[in-house]
């Protein structure tokens, strides 16, 4: 198998690790991709960004009131 961030993962896919990436394991080693897209564009002055791991996303919300979520122009 191969190991991630200290977690033993066997050969083949694996659609998600508990860190959010999509991999593929085998005898060469592990390539992986990330499942999340980093937001780069939105309110910063009133805005925060969370990784909200169940969701496998970042959520942009607002710094005064967390319950309400931010507008995202891009993200990357």
């Amino acid at each position: 198998g191969c190991i991630l961030n200290g977690k033993m993962y066997p050969f083949g896919h694996i659609e998600r690790t508990e860190d959010c990436y999509r991999c593929d394991c085998d005898e060469g080693g592990m390539k992986c991709c990330s499942l999340f897209h980093t937001p780069v564009a939105y309110d910063k002055k009133n805005c925060k960004v969370v990784f909200n791991k169940e969701r496998c996303d970042y959520d942009v919300v607002q710094k005064d009131d967390p319950s309400k979520e931010c507008f995202v122009y891009a993200r990357v």
